[in-house]
């Protein structure tokens, strides 16, 4: 049912030397919608994941790109989906 489809808004900012193209992680698919700054230093993602899932994920998935999780800044925007504008 695709009225009750819910997702949470991120914005992710890498401040590692090493960037990484979203778009070409398989894994980071699973996260949610992804968009991306030129230099893939900030990413917005709507996901359906809860913050604390959101997270672990991001973190895990980056680690295996040499990105360490002291270099993620994650911040949660505002929910969204249809019946937030109710």
């Amino acid at each position: 049912m695709a009225f009750l489809l819910w997702y949470t808004n991120y914005f992710v900012d890498i401040a590692s030397e090493k960037k990484v193209d979203p778009k070409s992680i398989k894994e980071l698919e699973k996260l949610g919608t992804i968009s991306t700054n030129a230099d893939f230093s900030a990413w917005h993602v709507k996901s359906q994941l809860s913050e604390e899932d959101f997270n672990r994920h991001l973190n895990t998935i980056l680690k295996d790109y040499d990105i360490s999780s002291e270099d993620i800044t994650v911040t949660k925007g505002i929910d969204g989906g249809p019946l937030q504008m109710l």
